[in-house]
């Protein structure tokens, strides 16, 4: 073990002059390096005693039976003062103004409710009761609890405490209690909307499921027209998940976009909508104009957001695949698309049921499944498996891969193999 003090010691005008603060040089048995630590002192027994001092703590640390000084230290803040060193963190980590503003309300109001002067009082316990008295939406109630528990988190990053109990803490149950569930508009609902004063609106947030700030932050150079598959692309900054995704155009869209262009309406350097969207009070009047109710019998309601649950719910109807429509939505998580931006009643539940297969219809034999016809499983039918060596187009040839797959009547649809690739577009929404 190296242990001891000393003054350090540097020549002015030519003379070797003590600095009146003491240090220290410390090397427990363990460690690596040496440390050098100011005692911050300039009397040397009062120096020799904080010598000690560290000695045995550093001692009881590497055996538990202290926390380290920096978990100590953090304990010993006002938890405000820890809270905007958090604040100010996830600012220079440039996280968005909205969620930095949410997080620093969310925190401070936990504080002055549940009481909290410094960490040590902040405990689950605490939490919970606060909970208990609170009216707000589930939602709501989970998203403090998720601020509570990222502070601790990046504590713990920082080895400023030793666990997160928060993390245990189950959430409330929000299935069923959502205070607002957003539906889409029907076709005929989406005709009427376009027919008023502010088609280029709707009609791009219908066909892109750009959310509010992103359609504020569009400029006309986010378009890029002049291109075979025509796409737009916002700055990463401008994006809720920080990442710039260009995505395709429909063609009603590029038309309406393409005119602006030629009416010098559409310049790159210029925002497509100058004045913003509007706010909720205007967009609320453009519904009632187009005779689309605000609340359905389910108690769903339309606002300027769902019009991307719209979008979303059209890419499900037009058969797009699950991946493509979250890739499309720019989610990071099926789910969120499956479940949140689609909306149940619009999909075609009844025509599916409707198209399948009669399960007891016994005269279907896979012979019968020729050109135009669909090649389904028998599981799926109900049908008694056929033999691979009775099956036509599997005598005497490649077993790989049958007649009916291989050989198909929309071959001059150019799809590999003669199979027909699904068209996907959407149909246009005719004003």
């Amino acid at each position: 073990m190296i242990a001891y003090i000393y003054r350090p010691k540097r020549r002015r005008a030519g003379k070797l002059v003590s600095s009146r603060i003491w240090r220290a040089r410390l090397k427990l048995d363990g460690d690596i390096k040496t440390r050098d630590i100011s005692l911050n002192c300039a009397d040397k027994q009062t120096a020799e005693q904080k010598l000690r001092d560290s000695i045995r703590d550093q001692e009881r640390e590497s055996v538990g039976l202290l926390a380290p000084a920096a978990q100590r230290e953090t304990f010993e803040s006002p938890l405000a003062e820890l809270v905007g060193s958090y604040v100010a963190d996830l600012k220079a980590l440039g996280r968005s103004p909205d969620h930095v503003r949410h997080v620093d309300k969310r925190l401070l109001r936990l504080i002055r409710e549940c009481r909290w002067q410094g960490l040590r009082e902040v405990t689950p316990d605490s939490f919970l009761r606060w909970r208990a008295e609170q009216t707000q939406a589930p939602k709501t109630i989970n998203e403090y609890q998720a601020v509570l528990s990222a502070l601790f988190t990046w504590l713990r990053k920082q080895n400023r405490v030793a666990a997160n109990p928060f993390e245990i803490i189950s959430k409330v149950d929000t299935r069923g209690q959502q205070r607002i569930q957003r539906r889409a508009l029907n076709d005929d609902e989406a005709r009427r909307l376009l027919a008023g004063p502010r088609k280029l609106l709707y009609l791009l947030a219908m066909h892109t499921g750009l959310r509010r700030g992103e359609i504020n932050a569009l400029h006309g150079g986010d378009f890029h027209l002049d291109t075979a598959n025509p796409y737009w692309l916002l700055p990463a900054k401008f994006v809720k998940n920080r990442k710039e995704q260009p995505r395709p155009l429909h063609p009603e869209l590029v038309e309406e976009l393409q005119q602006l262009k030629t009416a010098g309406k559409l310049k790159p350097e210029d925002l497509v909508f100058p004045e913003g969207v509007p706010a909720m009070k205007e967009i609320r009047k453009d519904f009632k104009q187009a005779e689309i109710p605000l609340k359905d019998e389910r108690g769903h309601v339309v606002d300027f957001h769902a019009l991307r649950t719209t979008y979303i719910t059209r890419l499900q109807r037009a058969g797009v695949s699950p991946r493509e429509a979250m890739e499309l939505a720019r989610h990071s998580d099926m789910r969120l698309t499956m479940k949140t931006y689609t909306d149940v009643a619009q999909l075609p539940l009844a025509a599916t049921v409707r198209n399948l297969p009669a399960i007891g219809d016994s005269q279907i034999d896979t012979q019968t499944l020729g050109a135009g016809s669909p090649v389904v499983s028998p599981v799926v039918m109900g049908l008694k498996v056929i033999k691979a060596g009775k099956t036509i187009g599997n005598i005497d040839k490649n077993h790989h891969a049958s007649t009916i797959v291989t050989f198909s009547p929309e071959s001059e649809n150019g799809g590999e193999r003669g199979i027909r690739t699904p068209d996907r577009s959407f149909e246009p929404i005719p004003v």
